[in-house]
């Protein structure tokens, strides 16, 4: 039997309250490895293909993969897996921390979330005692706060919390889960939990998670410290120097996407305030590099205010986007989101179309109740995410339904500058000065995430000319970089340490973990082919929920009709034809249909994916 694996799944189903512990069978890890790929493999037997995601019938899925609980570098992550309120589509949220260790070292590779409570719950895992408790106490309160009241109450802060905030029991479709510091923050899944009425999830575990062959994983993790200890880039500064270098790049959102060069990136970035914010460092679980950098500010209005980073997706997506060159402001508005339980990076987004609605005169300043909402304006920003997390009035119930549908709401020709990829608002990595991510935004299955592809992590280092201008090898990137994805999400490991090989994690040191941990040592190719399995059997999924080549044919206008006017990567944009071909091209290396992008039948039956064949037959684009 597989180590680095308990075989075994919590089911809890709100609706009755009841609690049952499943096996699971071997044959899925080897197939699917666990975490997305896994979760993928459950979503598609127990979530129905209409299933709304506001509605009983919707799960969701807490995820572990082999590596949790373990000492390999980077196993400090896990992932909520739903159908997403924000995109109605299968999607996975992934957060770091130390539930997911827990979890493990209780006995679980995966809770199953069933049903809707009629009172608000939380759930705990202590070991092999689990139970629902009521939450009607709970229910209202900020993030940091619950994850106190639950240590206390449960006398043991060992314990470790995931919970939503005021956001997810609003129902706004771009909240965020917490656990500890961290957030599964992309595609609204705290909404989902706030209609079920699960407040949190808390566990203890005191089991330890046997791995093959520990030395070799002790060995590893030493090779890892050592390298870390001499890194220039994460240690140092975390996330928070990107903003530097994308800025450099001429590849960096500002004030919406109008320019990609902002004139106060240096004042934001991590090079001027870790000096004089940074009060400590935090890692997660089994993490060498620790990138998490704690900051506080020590004068003015928001004095004694701290924030994990802010990360670089927060800097641009509170700073840059809406053009907001303050530093305390940021730490504040990143602290209300995490408090209630809001995604930074779609609540800039929202927060910054609204901006440009405004200036365009499309909102108007009674429409917005009051605020100001220009550019640069950081007390209106600092306002504006309370009136998100609340819903609080017309506007802050508009935003709170995300970009997608807050454009079509208010119409006036908004929906050519709502910038996202198929209903989820866009990260901070540029689809215009690196044209790869044009594509890997669009083929992605969440659509506006840095973590679906990551050409970036390669293309940063190319000229612009090849980065921006060129559409050479783009498809066989995307391809590439979508497979690597797989297998990380699967194992559920971080990407940083991969910069200790490069810019990525060779796939055979992906097979050398495997082994470490499982005692299974599959090849390259069967890695291959199990991320083929996993990408594959996602898009199958998305053709189930009604999605395929139409949904991916739709960047941001901006994108395809707007050159960057200025900067380093001046005049770059991917016109339609360019991303047409690109995108014909990676269905080709996919085995998906050129025109429909659903996967052919023949694929499906190499992948061992022939029982999905039922949503497949007849369908066209």
């Amino acid at each position: 039997m597989l180590r680095g694996y308990s075989f075994r799944m919590l089911k809890v189903d709100l609706t009755t309250r009841s609690i049952v512990k499943e096996e699971i069978p071997e044959q899925y890890m080897r197939e699917y490895i666990g975490g997305l790929g896994l979760g993928a493999r459950l979503y598609y037997e127990l979530v129905p293909p209409n299933a709304e995601p506001l509605s009983p019938d919707n799960v969701v899925f807490l995820m572990t993969g082999p590596v949790q609980g373990t000492l390999i570098p980077g196993a400090g992550r896990g992932l909520f897996i739903s159908k997403s309120p924000l995109t109605n589509r299968f999607f996975s949220s992934n957060f770091g921390g130390y539930l997911t260790r827990e979890l493990k070292e209780a006995g679980y590779d995966c809770v199953v979330i069933t049903g809707k409570s009629n009172e608000p719950l939380y759930l705990v895992i202590d070991d092999d005692v689990v139970e629902l408790r009521s939450a009607s106490k709970l229910w209202g309160m900020k993030t940091y706060e619950v994850q106190m009241e639950i240590k206390e109450v449960l006398g043991d802060p060992k314990f470790q919390v995931a919970c939503i905030g005021p956001a997810g029991e609003n129902l706004v479709r771009i909240s965020a889960i917490i656990h500890d510091i961290h957030a599964a923050g992309r595609g609204g899944i705290a909404a989902v939990l706030g209609y079920k009425k699960l407040k949190a999830i808390a566990v203890r575990g005191s089991k330890r998670v046997e791995v093959a062959y520990p030395d070799e994983v002790l060995n590893f993790f030493r090779e890892i410290a050592r390298k870390a200890r001499n890194h220039p880039f994460l240690v140092r500064y975390g996330t928070t120097a990107v903003m530097e270098t994308v800025n450099k790049l001429g590849g960096l959102g500002t004030r919406n996407w109008q320019s990609e060069v902002f004139e106060g990136a240096s004042k934001i970035s991590g090079q001027t305030t870790i000096p004089k914010y940074k009060v400590k460092d935090y890692a997660c679980h089994s993490c060498p590099i620790g990138c998490v950098k704690i900051q506080e500010i020590r004068e003015g209005k928001y004095a004694g205010i701290w924030a994990k980073g802010p990360e670089y997706e927060t800097l641009y997506a509170l700073g840059s986007l809406t053009g907001v060159d303050d530093f305390p402001s940021i730490v504040a508005a990143s602290r209300n989101c995490d408090e209630l339980g809001l995604d930074t990076i779609s609540t800039g987004v929202v927060i910054a179309f609204a901006m440009e609605a405004y200036e365009k005169g499309i909102l108007s300043r009674e429409e917005c109740d009051g605020l100001e909402l220009k550019f640069g304006n950081a007390d209106a920003m600092v306002e504006l995410i309370g009136r998100i997390g609340y819903r609080r009035g017309w506007l802050g119930n508009l935003l709170a339904e995300g970009v997608a549908r807050a454009s079509s709401i208010i119409g006036c020709g908004s929906q050519t500058f709502a910038m996202h990829f198929k209903g989820l608002e866009l990260a901070g990595h540029s689809p215009r000065a690196v044209k790869a991510w044009t594509l890997g935004y669009s083929v992605g299955w969440r659509g506006g995430s840095h973590h679906d592809a990551r050409p970036h992590d390669i293309e940063y280092a190319n000229p612009v000319e090849v980065r921006a201008f060129s559409t050479d090898g783009k498809p066989e990137l995307i391809r590439d970089t979508t497979l690597r994805v797989m297998i990380e999400e699967s194992l559920i490991t971080c990407r940083f340490f991969g910069g200790y090989y490069g810019v990525r994690l060779p796939t055979e040191v992906h097979s050398k973990i495997v082994r470490m941990v499982t005692g299974w040592e599959p090849t390259v190719n069967e890695l291959n082919v199990i991320a083929e399995r996993i990408r594959t059997l996602i898009r199958v999924l998305e053709v189930r929920e009604g999605f395929d080549s139409i949904a991916d044919r739709n960047p941001p206008p901006r994108v395809l009709f707007e050159p960057i006017p200025e900067g380093p990567s001046k005049g770059a944009r991917t016109t339609p034809s360019e991303f047409k071909s690109m995108l014909k091209r990676f269905y080709e290396l996919m085995g998906w249909d050129v025109e429909s992008g659903i996967p052919k039948e023949e694929k499906l039956r190499e992948l061992g994916l022939d029982f999905t064949l039922t949503y497949i037959k007849g369908r066209k684009a």
